[in-house]
């Protein structure tokens, strides 16, 4: 590792991120960070599809001479606490849009080539310390093994800049055994049961069939059942589902056909009798398959839990393919996730709060909050009288 300084360049227009595309691919797969999250292809098509004038761009290169050695992919976000506050937010890419057509982009972090990790941490800090752009920083998702949390954390907290760490959720993960009949032996003996059940009832109901999406030309088809099965899903619980929303629909419709020719796109549907009753959009990146969002027809096939045996065959097929994960992604502490066999591995919010006005007015009203919430939960615990 050279001792030479790393030099910083700050892309701010679209026309600049869209020449990045292989230079940013090319870091991002010799770099322990790795999520299909993280691609080009993940973040820009973001971009264009989630950009407002409260957005702005702030991804930060790092080079070693002319030698790319990391990546903050960043944005500065104008956010209002009620009309009189106004302040910035230095935020990931992928984040920050309305909840409701959240596109939840997960395990976003610095990305660093191998070996380069502390240069590039220390230097992203060096610049962001030294500038008063930004009243707070929101990292959001993170996984303990980040180069955020393991590298900027540490340097942050050394430098005295004030910020708060709070668990969100759970990943998590089946790490996949090298073949079908190991998977079984991960579950619970009760689970184990339960699952071959479910999968003898729908075999025998009928013809059981899995398509994967392999071209361009089947897309349209395989997205409009996407929809569909996931509105049906949601639809029982008195609620819309993310596919309500025409941005959201519309983004993840051109990232499918960005990344279905590299085979980064894994969408099966699962037909009972010639009639899809589910449907996994999964994506392949390295070593890993993430399910990323389903749908399964509750009303008509509810009984044959076709949810579950979407995701068993699932697994099964990553395992076939010489994969080590299935990334069921985040998830709540008592997810129904759990009971595929999963390892568990939290996943943080890390806000830092800025050096100037604003920003310490925002670390107070944390801090208030924080007090707060202690305040009830240790009222709560007291017997009542």
């Amino acid at each position: 590792m050279s001792s030479t300084p790393l030099s910083v360049k700050v892309v701010r227009s679209t026309t600049e991120f869209a020449a990045l595309h292989c230079e940013w691919n090319a870091l991002l797969e010799n770099s322990p960070a790795f999520s299909v999250c993280l691609t080009w292809e993940w973040l820009y098509t973001w971009w264009n599809h989630y950009l407002t004038s409260e957005f702005e761009l702030h991804i930060l290169l790092l080079r070693d001479g002319d030698r790319l050695v990391g990546i903050a992919p960043f944005m500065l976000q104008s956010c209002y606490f009620r009309p009189a506050f106004h302040f910035r937010a230095l935020r990931f890419l992928g984040t920050g849009e309305p909840e409701w057509e959240g596109v939840v982009s997960e395990y976003l972090d610095v990305i660093a080539l191998v070996g380069e990790q502390s240069r590039v941490a220390n230097t992203v800090w060096e610049y962001l310390r030294q500038s008063t752009m930004w009243d707070q920083i929101l990292f959001n998702d993170l996984l303990s093994d980040s180069l955020v949390m393991t590298g900027l954390r540490q340097i942050i907290a050394s430098d005295r800049f004030r910020s708060h760490l709070e668990l969100v959720g759970m990943r998590y993960t089946v790490n996949l055994p090298p073949n079908v009949d190991g998977y079984s032996r991960l579950l619970d003996v009760s689970v184990a049961k339960r699952i071959a059940y479910k999968r003898r009832k729908l075999n025998r109901a009928g013809l059981v069939e899995v398509v994967s999406v392999a071209a361009q030309g089947e897309l349209d088809h395989a997205f409009a059942e996407l929809v569909r099965l996931h509105t049906l899903r949601w639809a029982r619980e008195g609620k819309k589902g993310a596919f309500a929303s025409n941005r959201f629909t519309a983004f993840h419709r051109q990232l499918a056909e960005r990344l279905l020719p590299q085979g980064l796109v894994n969408i099966k549907l699962l037909s009972l009798n010639g009639a899809n009753v589910a449907v996994l959009y999964n994506f392949r990146y390295r070593d890993t398959e993430y399910f990323y969002q389903g749908g399964f027809d509750i009303n008509s096939a509810g009984k044959y839990s076709p949810g579950v045996v979407a995701h068993v065959l699932a697994i099964e097929s990553a395992i076939n393919a010489g994969l080590s994960r299935y990334d069921f992604m985040r998830g709540k502490p008592d997810s129904y996730k759990a009971e595929f066999g999963c390892a568990q591995a939290s996943m943080h919010d890390m806000i830092v709060f800025g050096r100037t006005s604003k920003g310490r007015i925002l670390a107070t009203q944390q801090m208030v909050i924080r007090v707060l919430r202690w305040t009830k939960n240790s009222f709560r615990g007291l017997p009542r009288h």
